[in-house]
């Protein structure tokens, strides 16, 4: 029998609270057939400390919303404000309401793509609803009763309150049908069920009303069930109609808590997309029932649809690798017994080799005309009111953003993750030092930097491509001679070491999954593409792949570099054994993973021929323009 998916156990909570809530507001305190004290719902109760008399609100974030908070944030704790019982139920119901809306619309706004799958109604599928209804109140039923801490007296009288209340309205939908004064709230209360297991349900079905008859019945024996447990009883183990397993949706939520403690948001959404466009392919179905002849099928339907369809070498990577990734942890947490599908495909569908080609996405190369093309545009007019937001103010990250680019062939993420310490002397030679740990200032910033200009604000951790992106290289004399130097220099005597080099490159506080740069990268995509015309293509990594060319330029006229110091300038990955071992015996730094000293790279990065590019003024002059 498996265990409930982690948002089930709260949602279901959750239900009992807002029955609370009704009865509290319509001035009802009996439970059953006797006066009683209101009881005190779960999550809401005194400090054990006693610093207050007044009651808490504490609540735990669900799983599937963690990945998506602080971790400050994944316990919420909040004061009723008062210490009169009577009013702690109502306000702290209130305030867990509020929350568990704001956490449901934080999960509704992740990009994960909707998993709910249109339902026709069958006998088989109605057993298989009510019996996990069943199933999820047992289940609910043994973690609270048998978990750590049990249960005092005011949960089970809640419960016990609870249960009464439930075993009224199911007998008078049963005895009633539609003609019952419930019928309208338990047919929302079966609505909202099957959601959650992810189907999409009519009440126009034919088979809608044996739905709810047999979801009430299945409330009314979990309920019987529950209540003899209250009372001391054992009573014998309810019988669940229908099979029972984990369903592919139940997968979402375990699969972000894992992934998201060893990589970035943006993997974690884009393998969720995939496994719930594979439900909406097979429909949430029991992870045992899957087999490799879906997989093939549901790449073969993604491949030769009409409507976007992925192109090869998504679906023989990220794809793959995405749903091996969930049956391998559904395995692993034995939620199923079969096979991993994905293990045992032995052929996998693959398009022709023209239309493979006519699906990837290009990615071109700069021409030197269009450099000069940029170079002499409204991107490089200090005084340009076209630009709007952080790249309208932050005209250092505009002029030097596509200098790196062009003279260093970096990726975007690398030069706009610098900070101020990343720029240092080494052998008397300045140099760029990609790392990922964040400089220690060698003193205390101006009382007068402010958060907008970089100092004194929560950054976000750096993150790079791979490991051949930490390096440290020498900044090009071009570069130092446009007044790179200086502007370093400036911002570093103003604001210190350990503050951004570019003041746009801060995400806006607040966000959901913040990142480096967003501003400058999606504002240079924009420019490039649309304004400058040159299409789809053409972003920031253009500049790359140029610079990459001149490295193959010099060598053909210049002789060959040493192996590897092509791969180190650009930060790629090195391709073959032999250049790995060269690689590692050059340079007094290989120990520590950095490669060559930067006095050894320098000449060789001096020979790269850029006199077809027609470079803008020096910055300060520049700056000037706009005056």
């Amino acid at each position: 029998m498996s265990p409930l998916p982690p948002g089930l156990h709260k949602w279901l909570i959750f239900r009992i609270l807002l029955f609370l809530k009704q009865v509290l507001e319509a001035g009802v305190t009996k439970r059953c057939d006797k006066d009683t004290e209101s009881p005190m719902p779960p999550y809401i109760s005194r400090r054990e400390d006693g610093r207050s008399p007044n009651f808490y609100v504490r609540l735990v974030a669900p799983t599937a919303v963690q990945p998506f908070l602080p971790k400050s944030e994944h316990v919420f704790r909040k004061s009723t404000g008062t210490a009169d019982r009577r009013k702690a139920v109502v306000v702290g119901t209130e305030i867990i309401a509020a929350k568990r809306r704001e956490w449901f619309a934080l999960l509704q706004s992740a990009p994960v793509e909707n998993s709910t799958v249109h339902k026709i109604l069958t006998p088989q599928l109605v057993q298989q609803i009510a019996g996990a209804r069943l199933h999820s109140w047992v289940e609910t039923d043994r973690m609270e009763r048998y978990g750590e801490e049990g249960l005092d007296e005011e949960e089970l009288a809640a419960m016990e309150a609870f249960c009464c209340h439930t075993d009224a309205v199911m007998r008078s939908v049963l005895a009633q049908a539609k003609g019952s004064s419930k019928w309208s709230h338990v047919v929302a209360d079966v609505l909202e069920w099957c959601s959650v297991l992810g189907y999409e349900i009519e009440k126009s079905d034919p088979q809608f009303p044996l739905l709810v008859r047999a979801f009430a019945k299945a409330e009314r024996s979990a309920q019987q069930f529950i209540a003899a447990r209250n009372r001391g009883d054992e009573p014998d183990e309810v019988t669940v109609a229908g099979p029972i397993g984990t369903r592919l949706s139940e997968m979402n939520a375990y699969f972000i808590e894992h992934k998201s403690t060893s990589v970035g948001p943006k993997p974690v959404s884009m393998a969720v997309s995939i496994w719930n466009r594979f439900i909406a392919f097979k429909g949430d179905v029991f992870l045992n029932d899957v087999s490799s002849n879906d997989i093939f099928e549901f790449f073969r339907a993604r491949l030769f649809t009409d409507a976007d369809p992925w192109t090869q070498g998504y679906v023989d990577g990220h794809v793959k690798r995405a749903l091996r990734d969930f049956f391998a942890l559904a395995r692993t947490k034995s939620f199923m017994s079969e096979e991993n599908p994905v293990m045992k495909l032995e052929m996998t569908p693959k398009l022709g080799e023209k239309e493979r080609k006519s699906r990837l996405k290009p990615r071109y190369p700069f021409t030197s005309d269009k450099v000069n093309i940029l170079f002499a545009s409204e991107w490089y007019k200090p005084d340009s009111t076209q630009f709007t937001g952080k790249l309208r103010d932050d005209l250092a990250a505009r002029y030097f953003g596509p200098l790196i680019g062009e003279l260093h062939g970096s990726r975007v993420r690398e030069f706009l993750q610098l900070m101020t310490g990343d720029i240092l002397k080494i052998d008397g030679v300045l140099c760029f030092k990609f790392q990922i740990e964040l400089p220690v200032d060698d003193g205390e910033a101006p009382e007068s930097v402010q958060p907008e200009s970089g100092g004194d604000v929560d950054l976000p951790a750096r993150n790079l491509k791979n490991a051949s992106v930490l390096r440290t290289i020498p900044v090009h004399p071009k570069l130092i001679e446009l007044g790179f130097a200086d502007f370093v220099a400036e911002r570093s005597k103003l604001l210190g070491q350990a503050v951004p080099l570019f003041e746009s490159s801060v995400p806006n506080p607040g966000g959901k999954s913040p990142m480096w740069g967003r501003a400058f990268e999606q504002s240079f995509l924009r420019y490039v593409r649309d304004t400058l015309g040159f299409g789809s293509g053409y972003a920031y990594h253009s500049f790359r792949h140029q610079f990459e060319d001149r490295i193959r330029d010099s060598q053909a006229v210049g002789g060959v570099w040493p192996a590897g110091l092509g791969q180190f300038l650009s930060g790629r990955k090195l391709s073959r054994d032999a250049d790995k071992a060269l690689f590692r015996d050059v340079g007094s730094e290989a120990e520590y993973g950095y490669g060559y000293r930067p006095s050894s790279v320098l000449p060789y990065l001096e020979k790269l021929d850029f006199q077809d590019i027609q470079f803008p003024k020096p910055f300060h002059e520049w700056l000037l323009q706009g005056i």
